[in-house]
Formats: structure tokens, sequence, C-alpha cells
């Protein structure tokens, strides 16, 4: 089969795959729709406290193949390789619930946050200390131990998501993505 044949193949099927994600990756709409994964990371992190978490976010580096020219320095990250980030938030089972990919490698902003689309007001999404901090909890001494003892408990679940991902996406995730850096975000997302 020619090349070419197959780059529009991979192309179509990634490009169709894209269109109909929010099928099964989309954040929740209703109460009823919140209400499990509230209830479900209040028994992760095995606290009451923790009823109103609505998420757990992170974010992870792909590498790719450098771009050419001056706006290839743009896609270099911290530990110095060119690249791409994945931003996700799960539920308590650690399934997708949203996802963005594209910004390059050096930008440490998060679109979820910039435009305040979720949480629901009275709700909040668990995150590590790469993301800021909106409420701090009341708390200080051996109560703020046992807070971020229940925090990492409830978190970790996306770390176990992302773990699952680049386990089974081991092409993706273990080496440099061969393909356009423009295409990359379609590819992962896909």
């Amino acid at each position: 089969m020619p090349r070419s044949t197959v780059h529009r193949i991979v192309h179509r099927v990634t490009e169709e795959v894209v269109a109909i994600r929010h099928k099964v990756i989309h954040l929740p709409k209703t109460q009823d729709e919140l209400q499990p994964i509230s209830r479900g990371f209040a028994g992760l992190a095995r606290h009451r406290a923790f009823f109103k978490a609505a998420g757990a976010i992170d974010g992870c580096h792909v590498r790719i193949k450098p771009p050419s020219g001056p706006d290839g320095q743009c896609y270099r990250n911290r530990k110095l390789f060119p690249s791409i980030i994945l931003q996700a938030v799960c539920d308590h089972q650690g399934r997708f619930i949203d996802t963005y990919v594209g910004w390059p490698g050096s930008v440490h902003d998060s679109p979820l946050y910039r435009s305040s689309l979720y949480p629901p007001p009275g709700h909040f999404i668990l995150a590590d200390g790469g993301y800021p901090c909106l409420q701090h909890p009341p708390i200080q001494g051996v109560g703020a131990q046992r807070f971020n003892s229940h925090h990492s408990r409830a978190r970790s679940i996306i770390e176990r998501a992302f773990g699952m991902m680049k386990t089974r996406f081991q092409a993706i995730f273990l080496q440099a993505l061969e393909v356009h850096h423009t295409f990359v975000p379609h590819v992962i997302t896909a």
C-alpha cells in the first residue's frame, strides 16, 4: 500500500475519532451526573470534606519530534526535550471527563482554569502542587497533615489513569511521536 494512502487513512480515522470524543469524554452537565463523582471522591479520600470534589487534574508531556525553525524552541519543556502537553481531568473511577492537548511543552497555564468552565460553584478539583490553590483549607499543623493524606488518597486516581493510558498506548508515550507537531494533538486525543 502506498505511504500516501496510509497517511490519508490514518488522518481520516483520527479525525473521525476526535469528532466523536465528546460522547465518551465530557464534563458532568447536571447535579445528577456530578453527585456520584463527588461521592466517589469522598470514598477515595475516606473523608466527608471531599464530597464537593468534582474531579482530579494532572498533566504530562508527550515527547514529539522537534519542529524545525525558530518556533521549535517553544516546544522544549523544563527537562529540555520537545513536547506537547496533555492535561486531563478524571472522575473517581479514573475515567477521563476532560482532556486538552496542544500547548507547547514550555507553557504552564491551564485552559480549564483560565476559562472557568469547571468545576461548578461550591465544588473543587483535586490537583498537585503544579496548580494554583484557589481555596486554602483553614487548617494547620496535624490537621493539615491529615488533610494532605486524604487529598493524596483521592488525587492519586489521576496518576493511575495516566499510568493505565501510558501502558496501553506505549507507542505514543514512550518515544517521540514521528508526526507533524500540528497533528500530534489529534493523535493523542484519539
